[in-house]
């Protein structure tokens, strides 16, 4: 260990990302802490590891400034956690740490890796191992087994450099009881106050916290990467999920949470427990979180609003019959209308999330996709464009139904990378800016936008998201 006063154990870093385009137009700022990094600091720092966490994206810096940062620490180890338009950054980082530091150990994890891990290794020379899937505990076995001397091939879950290429140990299995972690290490994080505010559309009072309570998707959309939490779901306690408010509200004094689950409402008992404990113990939050259309019924939307939520996020994603049945939504337009009407009856706003350039996607089916989301009860809306993710089956099929540019450093879903065939990338844009225009220019979202503005503690921030999105719609699609 060196000498340096600041030194540690390892340093776990989340890249900086360059925003272009579309994507620089329509960013809010850094809104939701990097949870991976905060539940891995969390449990290093329980089993007694120094950790150093970086965000290199909530503080602006650049690539070269990461790597200066991370050496300035003098870690053992580095661990990049990367979405796959972040990975050619994490890889660069990893190599540029290596060239300064050949002894400190360069673990990369997150979704990309964990779907294409053998070609992630071969494509970044400067990352040593890649955990596969959920991290918390293959780390730790993985940071022990290193300190140990002890063969890597014994720690499940990771993909290592042998003699011969890159060598895959057996998967992890999930952890079943999401209670055992500790609570996500927010004190970590540079200022969760200041630099993780969601943006007006997802904000009810200020201050405001983004939290994950469960893991796993049980649906089959075939644009979604299941490859680290899979379709097996599970979710913390009601009593969990209680506790970390209380300490949320405690330290930080937050007046609204947004639930950043795939879908909170699908852990029905558990939604009931904790609506029925937030209203008998008087917790003063308000909530928003994201649901299926299937999932939400009368009773329970009741339920939710009596206890503080005050806007669900739906993954509608189209208005064409044809296509929710292609990506394997499983709804349909009626059942969309009935959730939204419902949850409008029960006092929560909606917000609706959209997709455009499906596979098959034709002029036709955009067309009825903005003459849906016009006729819909919505509140707020957002369309982009379609990605095919590494890990999705999506990603397998792609080159069938259009051409796929395949560049990681802007996979996003700003940005056209898929463009279905009888489309093309300038359509795509053009048509994306008519659906956000004919939805936001008329008198309902106008005066909804206006009413929700008017409360004290998020009017600033309602004035300053709200400018910047005038621009973007009233600017080109670029």
């Amino acid at each position: 260990m060196t000498a340096n006063a600041e030194a540690c154990d390892i340093v776990i870093v989340y890249p900086p990302v360059v925003r272009t385009g579309r994507y620089s137009q329509v960013a809010t700022g850094h809104e939701i802490p990097p949870q991976p990094l905060i539940n891995l600091g969390a449990v290093l720092r329980q089993r007694g590891f120094k950790v150093r966490l970086l965000d290199a994206n909530a503080l602006g810096l650049t690539p070269e400034e990461t790597t200066r940062r991370i050496l300035g620490w003098s870690p053992r180890f580095v661990g990049i956690t990367a979405p796959t338009m972040l990975i050619s950054t994490a890889g660069r980082i990893a190599k540029a740490v290596k060239d300064s530091a050949p002894d400190i150990v360069t673990i990369v994890g997150g979704p990309h890796l964990t779907a294409v891990p053998k070609e992630t290794m071969e494509s970044y020379p400067g990352v040593d191992i890649g955990v596969i899937g959920e991290g918390e505990n293959t780390i730790l076995e993985l940071l022990q087994s290193i300190e140990r001397k002890s063969p890597l091939d014994g720690v499940k879950g990771i993909i290592y450099r042998g003699s011969s290429g890159p060598r895959r140990t057996p998967p992890r299995p999930f952890i079943q009881d999401l209670d055992t972690l500790p609570f996500p290490a927010w004190d970590m994080l540079p200022d969760l106050l200041e630099r993780y505010q969601q943006s007006a559309a997802r904000i009810g009072r200020l201050p405001n916290v983004s939290i994950i309570t469960s893991r796993g998707c049980p649906f089959q959309c075939i644009f979604c990467n299941r490859t680290v939490f899979g379709n097996v779901t599970r979710a913390h306690s009601a009593d969990y999920v209680m506790r970390m408010i209380r300490r949320l509200i405690e330290r930080y004094r937050i007046k609204s949470i947004s639930f950043e689950d795939d879908n909170f409402v699908v852990f029905r008992k558990r939604l009931v427990d904790l609506c029925e404990r937030l209203v008998s113990e008087g917790v003063d939050i308000v909530w928003d979180c994201a649901s299926n259309v299937n999932a939400v019924q009368p009773e329970i939307l009741a339920l939710m609003r009596k206890a503080g939520c005050w806007q669900i996020n739906y993954g509608i994603e189209s208005g064409s019959q044809r296509i929710l049945d292609f990506i394997r939504k499983g709804t349909t337009l009626k059942k969309i209308q009935e959730a939204l009407a419902m949850t409008r009856a029960a006092g929560i706003n909606t917000k609706g999330y959209f997709i455009i350039g499906h596979p098959t996607e034709t002029l036709e089916s955009i067309q009825e996709t903005i003459d849906f989301v016009k006729r819909i009860d919505l509140d707020i809306f957002q369309m982009s464009f379609m990605v095919p993710f590494p890990g999705t089956e999506l990603h397998a099929m792609a080159d069938r139904y259009g051409s796929f540019a395949k560049e990681l450093d802007h996979m996003h879903i700003w940005t056209p990378q898929f463009i279905p065939h009888g489309l093309s990338k300038e359509t795509m844009e053009k048509e994306s800016m008519r659906a956000y225009r004919e939805f936001y220019f008329r008198p309902r979202p106008i005066y909804g936008y206006l009413k929700r503005s008017l409360r004290p503690s998020v009017a600033a921030k309602f004035v300053k998201d709200g400018l910047r999105i005038l621009r973007f719609l009233l600017g080109n699609s670029g």
